[in-house]
Order: C-alpha cells, then sequence, then structure tokens
C-alpha cells in the first residue's frame, strides 16, 4: 500500500495546475449562505498549487495561525511530504449544511477517474465554516468542533487529548514520560511540548483530522500512528497513552530532517504498528524462509508484507 501510494501521489502531482472544485447536483446554491460557504471553500483549495501552500491567516482564525504553523491539520492527512489539496486533479463538493450557531458543514471527496472511467476516491473531508466577530468567514478546526466529546490531562511536557468515555490510564502515560525523559537524556535533548490525541480506532483518528473518510480506512484495525513534527502534534489510534513510536519522530527527524533512518529510529525505540522490533524481526525472518524469491538487493521491491508489518520499517530499525 505504502510504495502504491506513494507512485500514485508522484503522478498526481503532474495534474495539479488543472485541478477544479465541482459542485455535485443536490447542493442548494440558492442558499446564499451555502453559495458563500462554497465561493469560501473553493479559494482556499485553488491556493494549493504542488509544494505551494495559501496564506493560512485569509482562512483560519488568529489563535489557530498562532497556535500552528498549518491550522488546517487535513493539509498533510494522506501524505506527509505532499498537501492533500495538491494531490487530487478532481475536489467535488457534495453536501454543504449550516447548523447550529451558523456553523455550516462542508464536505468534499478528493480524487481521480481512471481510463476505465472508474470514480477513485482519495479523501473525504469535512470543512466546518463559520463567521467571525468581523463578520469574515473562517473555518474552525476539528478538534474545536468536537471539543466537548473530548477532554485533555497535562502531564510534564505532554498534552494527552483523548475522548470523554474513556478512563485515563495514569500508569501508562507515566510509562510513556519515562521514555521520553529517557530519550532526552540519551540524545542530550531539551522537553518538547507535544499535543497527543489518541484512540481506539484510525476513524476516529481521521474524524478529528478533518477527514471522513481516508484512502486506506476499512481495511482491519491495527495500531496506527501519524506525527507532525512542524507543530508538534502526534495522533495515536490503538496504542492508549502510549505511543512512543511517534514521539521519537517528534524529537529525532529534527536533528537530521532529510535521514532515511529516521523511521529506523522510531522502530528501534518505539517498535512499529504496536510491537517491538524484535516482534517484526521474527515475522521478517519466518516471511523470507517461505519466500525464497525475495531479492534484498532490491529492496524497493519488498515494500509489503502484510497489514501488520512492514519490512522497510523493520529493515531500517535492524540496522
Amino acid at each position: 500500500m505504502k510504495k502504491t501510494l506513494f507512485i500514485l501521489i508522484i503522478i498526481l502531482m503532474g495534474f495539479h495546475t488543472k485541478a477544479q472544485v465541482y459542485v455535485n447536483p443536490g447542493v442548494d446554491t440558492t442558499d446564499n449562505a451555502i453559495k458563500s460557504a462554497i465561493k469560501f471553500y473553493t479559494d482556499y483549495v485553488t491556493e494549493f498549487k504542488g509544494e505551494k501552500l495559501p496564506d493560512f491567516t485569509k482562512y483560519w482564525s488568529e489563535e489557530d495561525c498562532k497556535k500552528y504553523k498549518i491550522p488546517d491539520p487535513s493539509v498533510y492527512g494522506v501524505n506527509g511530504g505532499i498537501s492533500t489539496f495538491s494531490m487530487t486533479p478532481s475536489k467535488t463538493i457534495h453536501y454543504v449544511k449550516p447548523l447550529k450557531n451558523g456553523i455550516i458543514l462542508l464536505k468534499s471527496i478528493g480524487g481521480w477517474v481512471d481510463s476505465s472511467k472508474n470514480i477513485n476516491a482519495m479523501y473525504i473531508t469535512n470543512h466546518f465554516i463559520s463567521k467571525n466577530l468581523d463578520q469574515k468567514y473562517q473555518f474552525i478546526s476539528p478538534i474545536n468542533y468536537y471539543k466537548q466529546n473530548w477532554t485533555k490531562t497535562k502531564v510534564r511536557n505532554i498534552e494527552f487529548i483523548y475522548q470523554s468515555n474513556h478512563i485515563f490510564n495514569r500508569k501508562k502515560a507515566d510509562s510513556l514520560i519515562y521514555q521520553v525523559k529517557r530519550l532526552e537524556t540519551e540524545w542530550n535533548l531539551k522537553p518538547i511540548e507535544i499535543e497527543y490525541l489518541f484512540a481506539d480506532t484510525y476513524e476516529e483518528i481521521q474524524l478529528i483530522r478533518g477527514f471522513e473518510y481516508s484512502i486506506g480506512l476499512g481495511n482491519r484495525d491495527k495500531t496506527v500512528g501519524i506525527s507532525n513534527d512542524l507543530d508538534n502534534i502526534i495522533y495515536s489510534a490503538g496504542n492508549g497513552e502510549n505511543h512512543f513510536h511517534e514521539f521519537v519522530h517528534v524529537y529525532l527527524n529534527k536533528l537530521h530532517p532529510k535521514s532515511p533512518l529516521n523511521e529506523g529510529l522510531a522502530v528501534f525505540y518505539g517498535g512499529s504498528l504496536g510491537n517491538k522490533l524484535n516482534w517484526h524481526i521474527v515475522k521478517l525472518q519466518v516471511y523470507l524462509k517461505n519466500h525464497k524469491e525475495i531479492n534484498l538487493n532490491n529492496l524497493d521491491d519488498f515494500w509489503y508484507m502484510d497489514n501488520f508489518t512492514n519490512p522497510s520499517s523493520t529493515i531500517q530499525g535492524m540496522l
């Protein structure tokens, strides 16, 4: 999946100059509020061109722009290196609904049509739009919209953010803090203030990032983590209060941003997909014994084993 997604994204980057935003039949464009929200969203996503990002201050609150370099969590929600809205040649607004308190929910599908005219969806985003005190439209971050359903607990330099019906596991949180302290000592680093959002499933994490759907959802549940070392935010599904792998990324990626072994360091210290490195090494050994055709001199061709072990990450962790 990882290599396939990467190749697909590279191909789609060539289409970004032709990207358009369509409005699906059924959306009431005669409604002034809906029409204004559509224009606001369209202006926003059409500013994404290749690696170029928009001026976020035109679309997000002053508070969000001060707190985050990239206030929209969906921007790198599909691939960490390419913006979500630069990937897809086609974006279709299919749902716009005014909610309570003047908020408008806008849903958009991004994808492409292949040579056989099959529709391929890359993502479905949820964007919440409202007017500020100056009566200008701005986006509301998903976490702020859903905040009544989420709780925060601060322990040392980590703000744990989790669903209100979850019973906070302080012992597991303390275990994470212990690992973080040890990493800081080994690498002579100062503490980093980190937001850590975690839930049971990837669907819940993607919802809080602004996605109703993203490519890869719908498969069997597994432990998944996502780190944003630009704004020091970590998202985790299935690992509760301790997903140390992603904390390693936030701390160490900054030291050598282009190192191919950043993933290896995170796997070495924090395991991968919910299991320790040794567990993955054993699985890799068994797989290689049963698949003599694998040539480790061509690692780019050996990018997938199964849904629970990434051979590339395992080999980098060994290194």
